[in-house]
């Protein structure tokens, strides 16, 4: 049995192993752009301690490169899962472009639920409770970080990332000390501004400015670090 849900009607006015293979995605471009290029580099960690294992881990980070000046590119039929198992969201973060489709799948034997809340606005969302084996999907209209949560049960916590151009990668830290590796590829000629989301800690220097010429390849490294140390220059 499958259900429909549309993205928040507020915000457009102001199984789960599939899932997983987002973790280490490419970009979501059919085919490369004349003279496109590519975004490379490490995500490092600044004075910070992150959790790298459990349900609830530190590990991941999403990478985005934004046109500047430009909306939010809806996304052509992008869809992904994220699973309800053993009392846990799986995966814990989930990054998509703005107008993707995410299927909510029930795969324990009980009921569940899921809520939204919209880390930018404040404004909640929720879609629904429902059985075993029953599905609702999702459209992400608007970018930005979503908390989704289960009402049923307040231990339940995950994170969608949605990111406002189809340049960004989700990549994962094995450690504090190792830095996490990225790149984004097929990225056409223009201006952006790169920028890390972390679920705890904060990019240093905030998003990087980045000019793609014809055919080039730019390598930056990102450091993340706690909020008190953020606006510290690079």
């Amino acid at each position: 049995m499958t259900r429909h849900s549309s993205f928040f009607s507020a915000f457009r006015s102001d199984a789960c192993l599939v899932v997983v293979a987002l973790l280490l995605m490419a970009p979501l471009v059919a085919a490369s752009a004349p003279g496109a290029g590519a975004v490379s580099g490490t995500v490092t960690i600044d004075r910070a301690y992150i959790r790298t294992d459990g349900p609830k881990h530190d590990r991941d980070v999403v990478i985005t490169l934004a046109p500047v000046g430009e909306g939010p590119a809806l996304s052509s039929g992008f869809r992904a899962t994220m699973d309800q198992s053993r009392l846990v969201f799986e995966p814990h973060v989930l990054a998509v472009p703005v107008g993707a489709t995410v299927t909510f799948l029930n795969s324990d034997n009980e009921q569940h639920n899921v809520y939204f809340l919209d880390d930018r606005t404040g404004e909640t969302l929720d879609i629904g409770t429902w059985g075993p084996g029953v599905s609702v999907d999702h459209t992400f209209a608007t970018p930005g970080m979503i908390i989704t949560l289960c009402m049923l049960h307040l231990e339940m916590a995950a994170y969608v990332v949605v990111s406002p151009s189809p340049w960004f990668i989700q990549v994962e830290f094995e450690s504090a000390n190792d830095p996490a590796t990225f790149e984004i590829r097929d990225v056409p000629p223009g201006r952006y501004e790169l920028s890390a989301w972390h679920k705890k800690l904060k990019q240093k220097g905030g998003p990087i400015p980045i000019s793609i010429e014809s055919g080039s390849d730019f390598e930056v490294d990102i450091v993340i670090t706690k909020a008190r140390f953020a606006g510290a220059s690079r």
